[in-house]
Parts: structure tokens; C-alpha cells; sequence
């Protein structure tokens, strides 16, 4: 019985590519195990898994959860959540329980945190001057 197609090609969707033929072989051994029906199937996996591993890295910090009473802030390298916290007084990281380390300097790179911590100076409050 012939295969479905659910759609036609379109061209420029494929790409073919000339591999060597002791690759080929051995991805014809792999066929029919750890769920590979197909070479393409291997040499996608493959591909995935290689261009996986150039992707440049995330960057340390990540900011979410934004408000005028703080913010926090994603730490990569130490896979922690910082809460820094405005207060009237200043400035607080709990994670660090510091007025001043990285988290805070990168909070303060934030325009949109910039634009709360210089309102907040306006009604008074010990913050930063930014």
C-alpha cells in the first residue's frame, strides 16, 4: 500500500547531502533500534544534539516578577532565585543578605527596574542614584 502524504513538499524544504559511506552504514545498523525508523531520522538526531551543544549560553541573570516593592532575578550559575527588595531604608538582596552584590548590579541595569527605584528616590526612599 503507498504512504500518505499529508502535504507536498515545498521546494526548499529539503536539502540533500552526500555522506560518507562507512557513516551511512553505520546508521544503517541503528535502523529498527533506540526507535530509528530512517537515516534521516539519525542524522536529524544528530544534527539537533551537535548544533545543541554551539548554542552560546544564556546569560547568568534573568529578571521576572517585576513590582515597586522589589524583583526577581534568575541566577544561572548558582540556580537560585534572588529577591531584591526596595525598601524606604535601600536596597536588599535576601539571597546574598547584601545591599550590594552582582544581583543588585544587574537590577540596576534594568531600565524598567531604573524607572521604579528613580520614582521611588522621588517619594523619598534611600535608593540607589541610577
Amino acid at each position: 500500500m503507498p504512504r500518505k502524504i499529508e502535504k507536498e513538499p515545498i521546494e526548499g524544504d529539503y536539502t540533500t547531502i552526500k555522506l560518507p559511506n562507512d557513516l551511512v552504514t553505520s546508521m544503517d545498523k541503528l535502523i529498527g533500534t533506540y526507535g530509528f525508523k530512517s537515516r534521516a531520522e539519525i542524522v536529524k538526531e544528530a544534527l539537533r544534539e551537535l548544533l545543541n551543544k554551539y548554542k552560546p549560553p544564556l546569560p547568568r541573570y534573568d529578571h521576572f516578577n517585576m513590582g515597586v516593592h522589589g524583583v526577581r532575578i534568575t541566577d544561572r550559575q548558582l540556580h537560585r532565585i534572588a529577591d531584591i527588595r526596595f525598601k524606604p531604608e535601600g536596597i536588599y538582596c535576601e539571597l546574598d543578605e547584601s545591599e550590594s552584590c552582582g544581583h543588585i548590579e544587574f537590577a540596576l541595569t534594568v531600565p524598567e527596574i531604573k524607572e521604579i527605584i528613580r520614582n521611588k528616590r522621588k517619594e523619598g526612599w534611600k535608593l540607589p542614584d541610577i
